[in-house]
């Protein structure tokens, strides 16, 4: 007879290590969804270079065609029908890396998925416009409950404060009852009543509860340590959100509208021999340029919104 408890201590020091087990498999199925949304995240961001791409290509051909037309007036030379080839080439190139890159994407999304590889994909929402975060503090508060790697460690504690109750309830030894009747045939009939119990009495399980202790004690100041490290890395995942935003709207409602209008005149007043042609390459390329960093600071966004 185990008069501590200890069956029902090692029935539930096993719900716990079930308990810490889940934690695991959930980490793994936030690690799935993150996976997905990557994947649908870079597919997105690689069609929207692939669209900026195709406006420089359509920039660019402007700007050749411009310059043809003045070659064929006497009023440019060879050079500058060169130069805007090269510059269309180097936007082609960068409209087949950033479709490159697409594929690969939604190849990934369909390994997230479990799909066919020639299972077509259509991605409906768009990532262009993202809208305002939630209060910092609604992150913090959220983490403290259900960040992974925070619920991993809380239920490792409570398989190990399990683990420590069982250890504790096996102090007590099991005892046990024996009984005995002896009729041997010419001796006189008598009967055995009796206790045993187990060896030794005290000083059971040291080393075992030694560890369970000091292992208690360590995961609680990992716990305290990630604690503070996870509100610190959402402090600066937060903080970094918000620049990236910022930067991400001066680009799109400040210089965009500005570059584009700064080529319009450029190509305007090329056209009439205002300009040289130079100026006008370079606010094409500036426009380019711009797109581009447009779309470099929206995938810092999403990637900072990934983090948090």
């Amino acid at each position: 007879f185990d008069l501590g408890g200890a069956p029902g201590a090692r029935l539930r020091e096993v719900e716990r290590d079930v308990e810490l087990g889940a934690a695991g498999r959930d980490v793994q199925r936030i690690v799935a969804r993150l996976r997905v949304a990557a994947a649908y995240l870079g597919a997105q961001l690689a069609q929207l270079r692939a669209e900026a791409a195709r406006q420089g290509i359509e920039l660019a051909r402007r700007v050749l065609d411009a310059a043809e037309k003045r070659i064929e007036a006497g009023a440019a030379s060879e050079f500058e029908r060169a130069s805007a080839q090269v510059e269309l080439a180097r936007i082609e190139a960068s409209e087949q890396a950033a479709l490159r890159e697409r594929d690969e994407s939604l190849m990934q999304l369909r390994e997230a998925l479990d799909l066919p590889g020639e299972q077509p994909l259509a991605l409906t929402t768009r990532v262009d416009t993202p809208g305002p975060l939630p209060p910092l503090q609604t992150f913090i508060e959220a983490a403290r409950k259900h960040h992974p790697d925070l619920v991993v460690l809380q239920k490792r504690l409570a398989s190990l404060s399990a683990t420590r109750e069982r250890l504790e309830r096996e102090l007590f030894p099991r005892l046990g009852l024996y009984a005995g009747v002896d009729a041997a045939p010419a001796s006189p009939v008598y009967g055995v009543l009796g206790v045993s119990g187990e060896l030794p009495f005290a000083q059971r399980n040291q080393g075992p509860r030694a560890v369970v202790a000091r292992s208690l004690e360590t995961e609680r100041t990992r716990l305290e340590l990630l604690e503070r490290r996870i509100e610190r890395e959402l402090r600066g995942s937060f903080d970094s959100h918000e620049r990236r935003r910022a930067e991400y709207v001066v680009l799109s409602q400040s210089a965009l509208p500005a570059a584009e209008r700064s080529f319009e005149l450029a190509e305007v007043g090329w056209r009439a021999g205002r300009f040289d042609w130079f100026r006008v390459a370079l606010a094409a390329r500036d426009l380019v340029e711009l797109r581009s960093a447009r779309i470099e600071a929206l995938t810092a966004l999403w990637s900072a919104r990934i983090g948090l």
